[in-house]
């Protein structure tokens, strides 16, 4: 009870505290009681000190009462507010601070009286607010003490229960302990008995795992082994007090390492033999071992050693014996040791073990893009494994074709590529495109190096086939009996140009113009990009095929480099499915579909039979070859066609050479400009490259070519000439594939050249004049003519003789046409114009070698003109006009003024339509009586004459200008 009373007495005074706070928190309220009598009391002695204050002050001065009084009238608020702050300050000392206040400048009694009446005014009204604010907070004290007195009948009640409860605890104690232990002991000697037992079974399974371990691996379950490792070795971990378990985990440690050292093993395996459910198993072990980017790692190293590896031994397996003597030498070394052969089966070969390597790391870049090994909760805050092995899968791409292209490109530089055949090298080439292709597929490479490569190497045969090919034209020259060949009206019946007959099909504008030559019908400029066509050999055509064809259609057992070394690798369409836009090439279709569209393709054909000899249809051939090579081979074509136009030159030139050389006249002014310029290109770069030019001839001109019978040859020029024509019109097709294949820099010169449409006609003009000049007698027709008066006074009405011998030379002329006709077929607008230019310049030549001439002269050289042209068209049913106006002018010539003939000389001399020494007879002719006007005219003939330096060509006939039948033409 005492204990309680001594709390009650603390509470009260903490009560009390509490009172102070909730007065007024600008006043400080020093302690006090709480009794009636002592407010009473404390009431009474402030108003009696108030009093006995005022008593005292009475006798202060005036001045000090009024303040007293101003003081009584202020408010209670204003008062206290009046109160300075240091009463309220615990550490303040108001005393002092009071006295300084006062005495601060000395004693003055009247601020001490009004100091102290002021003091006792604040401390009048602070009391009576602080016993205003006790009665306010008493009805509080009231309820608070009631709180406090059941509080503590509470806590009497708690003690009492806890009183209670501790003694059935005691009781309790005492009564259960014995039986509570033996409890407990018994559940723990159960609790342990399991743990031991759960490790006799843990310790049991451990020593079992080998045998499921190697079952695992037996089956390719890999992940599952990986798996069991795991568990067992976190199961070990637990049991490491024991020296069974110690061994065991180390032999499991042992066991992982193998497993991993098999691991690598089948993933090494992976390069040339892909299994997919092998690889899927493979990553999910090493995503199950946390391997699986040094997994990535490793097998991009297995696929470069790869590569390697296999190169080396594929070629040393294609090496002399000797070489497996030499194991230490190089690629390079290997590559240059072997035989013409065996570079062809070597390079399939190794085509075939890239093709093995890339369709693997095709797969298994597909099989990654297809399948995820993290997913988003698997992945760590960092970069994520799968965005790894993606990115190093695409960077493995370039990195083994690079490596890939390398060891080709050595091969081909080291290779002697130069010495293979021409099918052999457009198989080689063939291969090239297509590994090309893949490599395109595999990881959009346009193999610049590869290209590169083989351009030097193409460049360099074709530099050797070139000339290969010329002399091949120059033995069958040398062998050619210049008879035509039947049944040829087109060149894609050539089997040289199959590769190309689709795209020249869908090139209508060129064939069009071929069928039409002869109606002049225009030739349209078709646009390479209408001839796009997703035809293919596979049927369908799909379009799958153009994006992935290789890897779609092989696989690592089977590779687009297979079908042995025969032809058949040369036929088959090394781009199905895919347009070359760079070549305009297409696939072509099956052999049904083949000869369905060329029997229909020729049927119009059937009767417009092209002439052709087998010189020509060679040369047709070797542009056909030389297609096929700028067909794979871009980057040379503009010195491939090159090398076609000097092939067609090249016949021409030929043509010239053996069968216009032979004329009895000159034939200097038969040569066009560009004519004469295509032969003297011809022997500056054609010609210093063959060792087998000059061809001997002396047969064929010896027999042939002097005998009359055959009009000297005509046949044989006629199918010359003709062959060529045919050539030149069967190339023309080619025109806008050519145009297609060549950059825009090299287009003009084929243009150019197709431009000069006139070559072949140019050509025949001295080729069939060596046979006009001889069928005429120009030695007798010109030696009548020398005997016929000139100078007569009268007009007669009958022509010479010699216009009946010449008619009677051109009638027997017809009659062997007629006969030759039989055999070839005749250009009769070529060969008749030949010998209307021989005969026209015959007649010329003889008007120009009289002396003397009258005006019934003048009339004479015009009827016997007249009745030889009207003869002549009539008989070969043409006209001539240029023939024709070339003697009427020479004629006309006789009745020119004077003026007018001076100003006719002056234009002929600018010209070389008559010679200069036609020109001289005819001014003396003329000007006979005229001795001043002929000097003249001489003089300025003969300066003009002076001026002109005659220019010969090797290629033209050179005569004695003494002669009369030279100055004929």
């Amino acid at each position: 009870m005492q204990n309680s009373k001594a709390k009650m007495d603390e509470f009260k005074t903490r009560f009390m505290d509490l009172l102070h706070k909730q007065t007024n928190r600008q006043m400080k309220i020093p302690a006090m009681g709480f009794s009636d009598y002592f407010i009473q009391t404390v009431t009474t002695d402030n108003l009696a000190t108030t009093t006995k204050t005022a008593a005292t002050a009475t006798a202060a001065a005036e001045n000090t009462e009024t303040d007293a009084a101003d003081g009584v009238q202020k408010s209670d608020q204003e008062i206290l507010e009046s109160i300075e702050e240091c009463y309220y300050s615990a550490d303040s000392n108001p005393e002092l601070y009071e006295l300084k206040k006062v005495l601060g400048n000395g004693i003055d009694n009247q601020l001490i009286e009004t100091t102290i009446a002021q003091l006792r005014t604040q401390q009048k009204v602070l009391t009576k607010q602080v016993l205003q604010n006790i009665l306010e907070q008493r009805n509080a004290c009231s309820s608070e003490f009631q709180a406090i007195n059941e509080t503590q009948k509470k806590l009497e009640e708690s003690l009492w229960t806890c009183q209670k409860a501790r003694s059935y605890l005691n009781y309790a104690r005492t009564n259960l302990t014995t039986t509570s232990l033996e409890i407990l002991a018994s559940y723990r000697k159960r609790e342990v008995l399991k743990e031991v037992l759960d490790t006799l079974m843990a310790i049991k399974k451990l020593r079992t795992t080998d045998e499921e371990l190697q079952k695992l691996l037996a089956d390719h379950n890999y992940s599952a082994a990986i798996e069991l490792l795991l568990q067992c070795q976190s199961s070990a971990a637990g049991f490491m007090q024991y020296n069974c378990v110690q061994s065991l985990h180390k032999k499991l440690q042992e066991t992982m390492l193998l497993m991993e050292y098999q691991l690598d093993t089948v993933l090494n395996e992976m390069v040339l033999n892909f299994d997919i459910r092998k690889y899927a198993k493979l990553q999910e072990a090493y995503k199950l071992a946390n391997k699986s980017l040094i997994a990535m790692d490793q097998l991009h190293i297995n696929y470069i050693s790869a590569v390697h590896t296999m190169v080396n031994a594929v070629v040393r397996g294609y090496s002399e014996p000797n070489a497996e003597e030499q194991p230490k030498l190089l690629y390079e070394q290997l590559c240059e040791q072997l035989s013409a052969d065996k570079l062809i089966p070597c390079l399939i070969s190794l085509c075939k073990t890239f093709w093995t390597i890339l369709a693997s790391y095709y797969q298994v870049v597909m099989w990654h893009n297809n399948y995820k090994l993290y997913t988003q909760q698997e992945e760590s805050d960092g970069e994520s494994p799968d965005l790894y092995i993606q990115q190093k899968l695409k960077k493995g791409q370039s990195r083994i074709w690079n490596d890939i292209l390398n060891k080709v490109c050595l091969f081909l530089q080291s290779a002697k590529l130069t010495t293979l055949k021409y099918d052999q090298f457009i198989q080689v080439l063939s291969i090239v495109q297509r590994l090309k292709k893949v490599g395109v597929e595999f990881c959009s490479e346009q193999s610049e190096k590869l290209i590169a490569t083989m351009q030097q190497q193409s460049e360099e045969f074709f530099r050797r086939y070139h000339i290969c090919c010329v002399e091949e034209i120059c033995l069958f020259l040398d062998n050619e009996s210049w008879t035509p060949l039947d049944s040829f009206s087109h060149i894609l019946q050539l089997p040289e140009f199959r590769s190309v007959r689709h795209t020249l099909r869908r090139h209508k504008s060129p064939t069009t113009a071929l069928l039409a030559s002869n109606n002049n019908s225009p030739i349209s400029n078709n646009n390479c990009d209408e001839l796009v066509s997703v035809h293919s050999q596979d049927g369908g055509g799909s379009s799958i095929y153009g994006s992935y064809g290789y890897f779609l259609r092989f696989s690592e057992k089977s590779s687009p480099f297979d079908g042995g070394l025969d032809a058949a690798m040369l036929e088959e369409d090394i781009l199905s499915g895919i347009v070359d836009e760079a070549s305009c090439y297409f696939s072509e279709e099956s052999d049904d579909e083949q000869k369905s569209l060329q029997s229909k393709e020729f049927a119009e054909d059937a009767n417009n039979q092209l002439l052709v000899n087998n010189t020509a249809l060679n040369v047709l051939r070797c542009i056909g070859r030389y297609l096929q090579m700028c067909k794979l081979l871009h980057c040379i074509s503009p010195k491939i066609v090159s090398c076609m136009l000097e092939l067609l030159d090249f016949y021409a030139y030929a043509v010239h050479e053996i069968f216009g050389k032979d004329a009895l006249v000159p034939t200097d002014n038969l040569y066009t400009p560009r004519l004469e310029q295509r032969l003297r290109a011809v022997e500056t770069n054609v010609l210093t490259q063959i060792k087998v030019w000059p061809l001997n001839f002396s047969s064929l001109i010896n027999n042939e070519l002097a005998n009359p019978d055959t009009l000297y040859g005509l046949p044989q020029r006629i199918v010359a000439i003709e062959a060529g024509r045919s050539m030149f019109q069967q190339f023309n097709v080619l025109q806008h594939y050519l145009n297609h294949l060549l950059p825009a820099a090299e287009r003009p010169t084929l243009i150019n050249y197709f431009e000069y449409g006139e070559f072949i006609a140019d050509l025949a003009k001295p080729v069939y004049t060596c046979v006009s000049s001889r069928v005429i007698d120009l030695s007798a027709i010109l030696a009548q003519m020398a005997k016929v008066k000139w100078d007569v006074n009268h007009v007669t009405h009958q022509h010479s003789s010699y216009s009946d011998v010449l008619n009677r030379n051109i009638q027997s002329f017809a009659m062997c046409l007629e006969e030759i006709s039989k055999e070839v077929t005749i250009p009769s607008k070529h060969v008749w114009n030949a010998m209307a230019h021989v005969s026209t310049h015959l007649l010329v030549e003889g008007f120009s070698n009289v002396k003397k001439c009258s005006a019934g002269g003048r009339a004479l050289m015009q009827l016997d003109f007249a009745n030889f042209m009207s003869f002549l068209e009539l008989i070969s049913n043409q006209k001539y006009p240029e023939h024709r106006a070339y003697v009427d002018v020479f004629i006309k010539s006789y009745y020119f003024s004077p003026e007018q003939f001076e100003q006719w000389i002056e234009q002929q001399r600018q010209g070389d339509e008559y010679s200069a020494r036609q020109l001289s007879n005819l001014i003396q002719c003329i000007c006979v009586s005229d001795k001043r006007t002929r000097q003249r005219l001489l003089q300025l003939l003969e300066g003009v004459s002076a001026s002109v330096t005659p220019t010969t060509t090797p290629h033209k006939n050179n005569y004695n200008s003494g002669s009369n039948l030279s100055n004929v033409i």
